[in-house]
C-alpha cells in the first residue's frame, strides 16, 4: 500500500536554514563539527581560521563564540556531520524529482551516461533501462530491491543517501575505520593508532564507549532537569515573597500615615501642647517613611538580583539541553 507521505510534503517540514551554511549562506559542502556542535563548511572553516588565527591552533565559532581547539591537520581533522551530508544530499534528489528533473539522474552503474530509470536499493545505485535488465539476468542480483522513480516521486519509497551508513575513517591511516575510543585522550582513533600510538592508554571498544557516553550523558540531563525544577521553585518563592513584602510595605505605610492622623484630632483640645506634639511626631512619621522606604528598596533589589540570576540559569540549562538532546538525537541517526 502506497504511503500518504509525498516527497513534497518531506520538503516542507525541513526548514531551508537548516540546510546552509552560516557563513556561506549555501547548502552544506563536507559539513565539519564543531566542538560546540554548530557545523560550517569544510572550505569556509579553512578560510575562516586564516582570519582568526593564521598559526591553527584554535577556531572561534562565528554563532556561539566557543572556541574549538584544533588538533593533527588542523580544520581537516574535525569530525564529518555525515547526517547533514546525507540531509543535503537526500533533500538535492528529492527536489531533482519534484522539479521533473528526472532526466538529470544519470546511471551510476555503468559509463554510458544513460538517464536513470529505476533505483536498487542493495547496490545503492541508480540504473538505466540496461543495467535494469542486467539486475534480472544476473543471479546474483535477482534478489536486489528495484524502484522506479515514480515511486521515489511519490514519496512511496524514501530515497536514503549512503552517507548515512559511512563509517568514518582514521585521518593518519585512511583505510582504517574509526573503532576504538581512548579513555585518555579522549577521541575515537583506529586499530593501528590504538597499537602504535596509544598502546599503554585505557582504551575502550566504540560500542561500549558510545554506552558509557549515553549513559552519562543521560544522567547529566536528568541532574540539569532536577537543578530547572529547583530554579522554577525558587523562582516561584520569591515572587510569592515580593508579594509578601509589597502587602506588608503598603499596610506599614498605613499605620505610619494613620497614627500621627490620630492623635492630631486627639490633641486638637489642647491647642497649647498640640504644636509641639505634632511637629515631634510628624517628624518621627518622616524618619519612619523615609527608613521603611529605603528597606523595601533594598529588599526589592536584593530579590530582583536573584530572580534574574537564577531566570539566566534556567536560559543557560534549557540551551544546553536542548544541544545535548540534538546531539543525542543526531547520535541515534
Amino acid at each position: 500500500m502506497a504511503s500518504n507521505v509525498t516527497a513534497q510534503s518531506v520538503l516542507e517540514k525541513i526548514s531551508v536554514d537548516h540546510l546552509e551554511c552560516y557563513i556561506c549562506t549555501n547548502r552544506f559542502r563536507q559539513p565539519k563539527l564543531l566542538d560546540c556542535l554548530h557545523s560550517f563548511c569544510l572550505q569556509c572553516l579553512q578560510e575562516l581560521i586564516q582570519s582568526q588565527d593564521p598559526s591553527g591552533t584554535k577556531l572561534t565559532c562565528p554563532l556561539c563564540r566557543r572556541e574549538t581547539m584544533l588538533k593533527g591537520s588542523g580544520v581537516a581533522d574535525l569530525p564529518n556531520n555525515f547526517s547533514f551530508s546525507a540531509l543535503v544530499e537526500e533533500v538535492t534528489m528529492q527536489e531533482k524529482l519534484l522539479e521533473g528533473q528526472g532526466s538529470d539522474i544519470k546511471c551510476q552503474a555503468c559509463d554510458e551516461e544513460n538517464q536513470g530509470i529505476s533505483r536498487c536499493m542493495d547496490c545503492d545505485h541508480f540504473l538505466c533501462q540496461e543495467c535494469q535488465k542486467a539486475h534480472g539476468r544476473m543471479t546474483a542480483m535477482k534478489s536486489h530491491k528495484l524502484y522506479t522513480l515514480a515511486q521515489l516521486q511519490s514519496g512511496e519509497i524514501v530515497y536514503k543517501s549512503k552517507l548515512r551508513a559511512e563509517v568514518p575513517k582514521c585521518c593518519k591511516h585512511p583505510d582504517q575505520n574509526l573503532n576504538v575510543y581512548c579513555n585518555s585522550c579522549e577521541q575515537v582513533i583506529c586499530t593501528t593508532c590504538s597499537v602504535l600510538d596509544h598502546s599503554k592508554h585505557s582504551l575502550t571498544g566504540l560500542p561500549e564507549a558510545v554506552e558509557e557516553c549515553k549513559k552519562k550523558v543521560t544522567e547529566m540531563v536528568q541532574k540539569s532537569e532536577r537543578r530547572k525544577a529547583e530554579l522554577s521553585t525558587t523562582i516561584e518563592e520569591m515572587s510569592k515573597s515580593r508579594k509578601e513584602l509589597d502587602t506588608m510595605f503598603a499596610n506599614t505605610q498605613k499605620k505610619i500615615s494613620q497614627k500621627p492622623q490620630q492623635q492630631i484630632m486627639k490633641l486638637q483640645q489642647e491647642v497649647a501642647k498640640i504644636q509641639k506634639e505634632i511637629a515631634k511626631i510628624q517628624k518621627e512619621e518622616q524618619k519612619l517613611l523615609k527608613e521603611t522606604d529605603m528597606i523595601y528598596k533594598d529588599k526589592i533589589k536584593a530579590l530582583e538580583a536573584a530572580q534574574a540570576t537564577n531566570r539566566k540559569e534556567v536560559t543557560q540549562t534549557e540551551h544546553k539541553l536542548e544541544e545535548v538532546k540534538q546531539l543525542m538525537n543526531q547520535a541515534s541517526c
